[in-house]
């Protein structure tokens, strides 16, 4: 039943706050107003002074995790998730912020979720400013049918590290063709169009996958995220990993006759399919997915590797915001790397630890990640050590 003498105390509450009473912007005034929108018909303020006596500060609260909140008492999920959902527009807005000096913050910005004990916003590291993104060639379609020929992958996990400092693709083609070790020129022209094409699909020399190449040569880290790539521009790879080699697993092998006769039954007629079976073949062991024989590949679930695992799920969610773990764990591409699926979570933890994403949380149903960065942005986290 409702106290009837608190029966008009929202209403007062909304009334102060909307006419800029100054005892309405204190941190316990502030979590009230936020929890009568969680909590009906019933008084908050004893509960917004218990959090703010646990946590310290309203500040504290907002960034608490979610978990941690849940475990007060009168604290449910949906409570956890407004006020979750407030921390992440305080940092997000804090970003803008950073992002556009010359933007005043409004009132509104600073409304109780400017800590004043620390004189800033303190949810994550603000994104740097971007610089201007540069011209891209136009990306044109694959013509004909997901077979290719060639993996070329082995060699673009060579050459990527040696690459000019240059968004250029058509200086990259360059530096390739004077690189790759084949002594026709058309032969080294048709390679350094397809490693361009898989390593930098976006139309640019995009300068993280760059900077993540020099700084990770001749590392698992690197051939993990040149895979992913080449997984991204031969939509086929997936499906070969889809369809052959997780129904295989328990097995640990696979007979190479039947990635020829899967080709076989998908493009019938095909005249590649002998050159297309090796090209995924050369793939799987450039990735170090598998080894191979000549009549077999070996193959089975793999340790995660943290830096790629931070490069490919920026890249797989690429804006700085609040993710389902559950579609990180179903994502085919993801699954198509062959990572231990026990693994995923754990090594989302040790993101965290790390400071590379801003939070997890898994309360009930909900599960979710928070990120933080742009993929630049994280692989300069990861050349300056911070994995």
């Amino acid at each position: 039943m409702v106290d009837r003498s608190k029966s008009g105390h929202r209403q007062r509450l909304r009334e102060r706050f909307l006419g800029g009473d100054e005892a309405s912007r204190s941190d316990e005034a502030l979590l009230e107003l936020l929890l009568t929108y969680a909590i009906p018909r019933k008084d908050v303020q004893a509960l917004a002074e218990k959090l703010i006596a646990e946590f310290g500060s309203l500040s504290g609260v907002l960034e608490a995790e979610a978990d941690a909140l849940c475990k007060i008492d009168g604290i449910k999920a949906n409570t956890a998730v407004l006020i979750k959902l407030v921390d992440w527009v305080k940092a997000y807005q804090a970003s803008r912020e950073t992002e556009s000096p010359h933007h005043a913050p409004s009132e509104t910005t600073q409304l109780g979720l400017f800590d004043s004990a620390q004189g800033k916003f303190e949810a994550f590291t603000p994104p740097k400013k971007q610089k201007k993104e540069p011209p891209r060639e136009k990306v044109r379609p694959r013509r004909g049918t997901d077979l290719f020929g060639k993996a070329v992958l082995k060699e673009a996990i060579d050459l990527l590290p040696g690459l000019p400092n240059t968004d250029s693709l058509e200086e990259v083609r360059k530096n390739l063709r004077g690189s790759l070790h084949y002594s026709a020129e058309q032969t080294r022209k048709r390679y350094a169009n397809y490693i361009t094409r898989r390593m930098f699909p976006d139309g640019y020399a995009d300068r993280a996958m760059r900077l993540f190449a020099k700084h990770f040569r001749d590392s698992k880290h690197l051939r993990e995220v040149c895979f992913y790539r080449f997984i991204k521009a031969e939509p086929l790879v997936e499906k070969v990993v889809t369809d052959l080699l997780y129904p295989s697993l328990g097995n640990g092998r696979l007979n190479r006759e039947r990635i020829r006769n899967y080709l076989s039954a998908r493009f019938p007629g095909s005249r590649s399919i002998k050159d297309s079976a090796q090209a995924l073949v050369d793939a799987f062991v450039a990735g170090e997915l598998a080894k191979a024989d000549r009549i077999k590949i070996s193959f089975g679930y793999r340790e995660i590797s943290i830096p790629a695992f931070a490069f490919i799920v920026h890249s797989e969610f690429s804006e700085p915001a609040m993710y389902d773990i559950t579609k990180l764990e179903t994502n085919h591409t993801i699954q198509a790397m062959l990572w231990n699926p026990d693994r995923i979570v754990p090594s989302l933890y040790e993101l965290r630890n790390q400071g590379v994403i801003s939070k997890i949380s898994e309360i009930d149903n909900i599960r979710q990640f928070t990120t933080k960065w742009t993929l630049g942005q994280v692989v300069e986290h990861l050349v300056a050590g911070g994995t």
